[in-house]
C-alpha cells in the first residue's frame, strides 16, 4: 500500500505533478484550497478547486480531500472570518465548498492502519469534548459530527487560548503542533498540514507536511514506512 499526502493547497498546481510524476494506492489533500499567499488569483484558485474535485470524481476510492480552516469560514451559517478572508469571492467560494460538501466528495480526517490524516491533528482534550466514549469508529465518528455540527471545528476563543491556536483544546483544523504533540490521540501517527514547515518535520506522533510553498516536499508512506520527496526526487527516509 502507498500512499502519498499532500500538505496545504492554497491555489497551487503543484499536485498535478505530483500525481502524474507518481504511481500510488492513495492520495490524501490536506486541505486549505483557497486563500492563497502566493498572489495567486481568485479565478485560479476556483479553476483549481474544480479540477481537484474533476480529479476526485474520476477517482473517488483513490483521492481523500480533507477539510481546512480555509474552507471553514466559507461556511454560510458559522457566520466567521479568519485570515486571508476574500469577501468578493465568498458566495462563489461557499458555493464550490457546499456542493463538495453535499456530493460527499470532502471528508474531515481519513485513517489507515496507524496513520490518522486531518488537517491540523486530533487531541485528546479536543475529542473528549465531543462525547466521543472510544467505543465508536474514530473515524466515522468525526467525520459525522462535521456533518451535523460543523460548529465543534470552530476556532475557539476564551481564557488561555492563544490567537495563533496553540492550545490543545482545538479542534483537528486549528490545532498548532507544540500542542499536538502534547496532546495528540495516542496510538497514531497524524499527519497533518496547517502550519508552514520549510521541510517536513517527520515524527511518530505527527508529521508536519505544510511544505508545498515552500521546499516542495510531500510525504509518501509504503507499507507503514514514511519518505519525504520532492516531486519526483526522494529526499529522506524516516521511521518505519
Amino acid at each position: 500500500m502507498k500512499i502519498i499526502a499532500l500538505g496545504d493547497i492554497h491555489g497551487r498546481t503543484v499536485w498535478e505533478k505530483i500525481v502524474s510524476g507518481n504511481e500510488f494506492d492513495k492520495i490524501v489533500f490536506t486541505g486549505d484550497y483557497f486563500d492563497s499567499r502566493e498572489h495567486i488569483s481568485p479565478e485560479q484558485q476556483k479553476s483549481n478547486f474544480q479540477d481537484i474535485i474533476s480529479y476526485k470524481k474520476a477517482n473517488m476510492d483513490k483521492v481523500v480531500l480533507l477539510f481546512g480552516n480555509h474552507e471553514l469560514h466559507y461556511l454560510k451559517d458559522l457566520k466567521e472570518t479568519y485570515t486571508g478572508y476574500q469577501y468578493f469571492q465568498s458566495s462563489d467560494f461557499q458555493k464550490m465548498i457546499q456542493k463538495a460538501l453535499n456530493e460527499g466528495l470532502m471528508q474531515m480526517c481519513f485513517i489507515y492502519d496507524k496513520f490518522l490524516f486531518s488537517h491540523a491533528g486530533v487531541t485528546k482534550t479536543w475529542l473528549k469534548s465531543t462525547g466521543y466514549t472510544g467505543e465508536e469508529n474514530l473515524e466515522i465518528f468525526i467525520n459525522e459530527l462535521f456533518q451535523k455540527l460543523p460548529s465543534a471545528f470552530k476556532y475557539k476563543h476564551g481564557k488561555n487560548l492563544f490567537h495563533y491556536g496553540d492550545h490543545v483544546g482545538q479542534s483537528p483544523i486549528w490545532v498548532r503542533p507544540s500542542s499536538l504533540f502534547k496532546d495528540a490521540l495516542d496510538d497514531y501517527t497524524h499527519i497533518v498540514g496547517h502550519t508552514v514547515e520549510y521541510k517536513l518535520v517527520i515524527n511518530e506522533t505527527a508529521t508536519i507536511i505544510d511544505t508545498l510553498g515552500t521546499s516542495g516536499q510531500y510525504l509518501a508512506i509504503t507499507d507503514g514506512k514514511m519518505t519525504v520527496m520532492e516531486q519526483e526526487v526522494v529526499m529522506k527516509e524516516n521511521y518505519k
